[in-house]
């Protein structure tokens, strides 16, 4: 095992720099491409690789598992966070390979699993991941771009946790990027201070990184430029973290480390309106930077903070991919190293000490560029990183461990017999004691546009493995249809077969109780009948319970609209029913098509005239049939509206007929005529 403590003499890790006073004195170092000779001391040769000692994977009963969350979909690196905890659940962010942008929520304990989509088919790139933040009433808001091609935008849950509430889409009113094009988003609080929330993005037409805040997530301050860079490609990358109180820590590149720059790597700090270097030496206030009271704005070099790596060094340029806290608030960051010219990358973890900066070389590997490395944010001795010397796709997911600063190390592989491949893990930001170590992404990856992946989102997690509930309500659900429904292992993912889903009912009045179970078949798929004579009212869901090592899943409870106890009137209005016909009529019940004996029947009449009320002239009983006839008098004026009725009598409701008219006049007696006789002659 070897750890090495670097020094400005050895391998260009220097301590905090002392203050600087600002002016135009020349910066220690120039932008640096090959060639060039900088002040500061280089390594000649590579730091060694640590030695880990190897440990198995976990296999005890708390164990954590493998879990596919939403396959097709990916995310990128310069948004953070990808994935936070919460008391209740995990969100995870993500953009379809459709263009989806999604956030997905797996509840803790129980692994129940919703999902929603914020954009639908809005651009196929993984850099439009959203950030996530859990506000402080428990309510979830997610930030989100295009790549270069649209401004930032959010959406904020209407209720404390629940994906399926996501408000209106806003914009960030008051920042001046309402307008402007921008790639990346990253979303930190503060409890202390002016301004809580601060988001973070690279504007497109100069590629600068801006910072913008909000006290309420409605109204935003002018962006500020953070980072000085001479040209559009020579863009910094950073990182930033937060101790959530006071004080944001940023990671930063001095150009966008391609493949003819040596960039090397810096920290700073941003704590009460003050930029500071890792020893705490001013570099210049917000304000400062920002430009106020007629001065112009004075974006920082990074040069002008803390160097942590020196890019001209024998292990090569520098790339950053986080940046976390300890518990003592002291940074730790995680970057790749490594040469074109030759294949060669290395992996490693840098902590601040009481001595300075201290860098340790986790992997080195030949091979295509490396594929992922973060930390635990509770925990930065926690390493998760891709390694492999081979191509993307035989690479694995391994977990570098260490208790002491650094000492020692322990290795532990996450994944094992990947054929597809494993890249960019992200760690769980937010609540820490939560089931999830880490997730990334598994599967074809091409590149990160025009929807070019097919991985999916996995983790590593103490709770069992979400489902995805989806389920088919035809019209007529509930009178004899049932549901069809299908489980699949996360959203989009492989169907399960011989998982339990039960109908589960409450009856009005009643408790809710499993009335019935299915597995599913080999495609996933299962169906459920359900009870046609459930009386209105009766709410009926679909429920997975965990089991196997499977998540629980539920449907919401949909409710029996059609009234169960409900009949039907059907009558027979004959040419001349009102001239002495009468009318026919069944009653049977709705549900079946019964008879229904013993019914009364009702004949309901209301004579012409505005003053005239509706009054009952006869009522007779259905026969064996449900069959009943009423004659009807024949002498009611024209006009006059006659119906039938069936009065409701528990537990059947009622029913009426549609209102007819009588169309003869009255009918009376006539004269009898009286014999014709001759006239008698005189």
């Amino acid at each position: 095992m070897l750890v090495a403590v670097l020094g400005t003499a050895l391998l260009g890790l220097a301590p905090a720099a002392p203050g600087r006073a600002a002016g135009p004195d020349p910066l220690p170092e120039p932008y640096m491409t090959r060639g060039d000779v900088a002040r500061g001391a280089l390594s000649s040769t590579r730091q060694p690789v640590v030695r880990a000692r190897t440990v198995a994977p976990r296999r005890t009963a708390t164990s954590t598992r493998t879990a596919r969350v939403v396959t097709s979909s990916a995310w990128s690196w310069y948004m953070d966070p990808r994935v936070l905890g919460t008391s209740t659940a995990t969100y995870l962010s993500s953009v379809r390979n459709n263009g989806d942008i999604q956030v997905t929520r797996v509840a803790r304990g129980s692994a129940e699993l919703s999902h929603a989509v914020l954009h639908a088919r809005f651009q196929p790139d993984d850099h439009n991941a959203p950030s996530l933040t859990e506000l402080p009433d428990g309510r979830i808001a997610a930030f989100w771009n295009g790549h270069a091609a649209v401004p930032a935008r959010y959406r904020v849950t209407e209720q404390a946790g629940d994906v399926t509430t996501f408000g209106p889409t806003q914009r960030l009113v008051g920042s001046g990027l309402e307008r402007d094009r921008v790639t990346y988003t990253v979303m930190l609080q503060l409890s202390e201070g002016a301004y809580r929330y601060h988001l973070f993005t690279r504007r497109a037409v100069d590629n600068a990184w801006v910072m913008t805040r909000s006290k309420d997530l409605v109204r935003w301050t002018p962006a500020v430029r953070l980072f000085d860079h001479p040209t559009r490609e020579n863009a910094p990358y950073p990182k930033f973290v937060t101790d959530g109180r006071r004080t944001i820590h940023v990671a930063v590149s001095d150009t966008m480390a391609t493949p003819t720059q040596l960039s090397s790597m810096y920290h700073l700090t941003l704590a009460d309106g003050v930029f500071r270097r890792s020893d705490g030496s001013t570099i210049r206030t917000l304000s400062e930077v920002a430009g106020s009271g007629g001065t112009a704005p004075r974006p920082i070099d990074p040069r002008e903070a803390t160097l942590v790596y020196d890019g001209r060094s024998a292990d090569g340029r520098a790339r950053i991919y986080d940046i976390a806290l300890d518990a003592a608030g002291r940074p730790a960051l995680v970057l790749t190293t490594g040469d074109v010219a030759t294949d060669m990358w290395t992996y490693k973890w840098f902590r601040l000490g009481a001595g300075g900066w201290a860098a340790t070389t986790l992997d080195r590997a030949p091979g295509p560029q490396p594929s992922g490395i973060t930390m635990r944010h509770d925990d930065p001795g926690r390493v998760f990183l891709v390694q492999g010397p081979g191509s993307v796709g035989e690479r694995e997911l391994v977990e570098y461990r260490t208790a002491d600063e650094g000492q020692t190390w322990q290795r532990r592989p996450v994944t094992s017999g990947s054929t597809q491949g494993n890249r960019t893990p992200a760690t769980p930001w937010g609540a820490q004691d939560g089931p999830v170590d880490v997730a990334w992404l598994a599967g074809p990856y091409t590149t990160f546009n025009n929807g070019l992946w097919d991985t999916t989102v996995t983790m590593s997690t103490s709770d069992p493995a979400p489902v995805d509930l989806t389920s088919t309500w035809p019209i007529g659900w509930a009178r004899g249809k049932g549901i069809t429904s299908t489980i699949t292992e996360g959203v989009g993912g492989r169907g399960l077969p011989g998982v339990r889903a039960r109908l589960m009912a409450r009856l009005p009045g009643q408790p809710e109780r499993a009335m019935s179970s299915r597995l599913t078949g080999a495609d996933g798929s299962v169906h459920l009948a359900v009870n046609r004579y459930y009386p209105r009212g009766t709410r009926v869901r679909v429920d997975v319970p965990s089991a196997g090592g499977w998540g629980s899943a539920t449907t919401t409870a949909a409710a029996v609209e059609t009234d169960t106890t409900a009949i039907d009137l059907d009558s027979t209005w004959r040419t001349g029913w009102d001239r002495g016909v009468g009318v026919s009529a069944s009653v049977t019940a709705r549900r079946d098509g019964s008879p229904r004996a013993g019914t009364p029947a009702w004949l309901l009449v209301r004579k012409p005239g505005t003053d005239q009320q509706e009054f009952r002239t006869g009522s007779r009983l259905t026969d064996a049939a449900g069959s009943v006839h009423l004659p009807v008098n024949r002498y009611y004026p024209k006009g006059t509206r006659v119906r039938l009725h069936v009065p409701a009598q528990a537990p059947w409701g009622s029913a009426t007929s549609s209102s007819h008219r009588t169309g003869s006049e009255p009918r009376r007696h006539a004269p009898r005529p009286r014999a014709l006789t001759g006239s008698r002659g005189r």
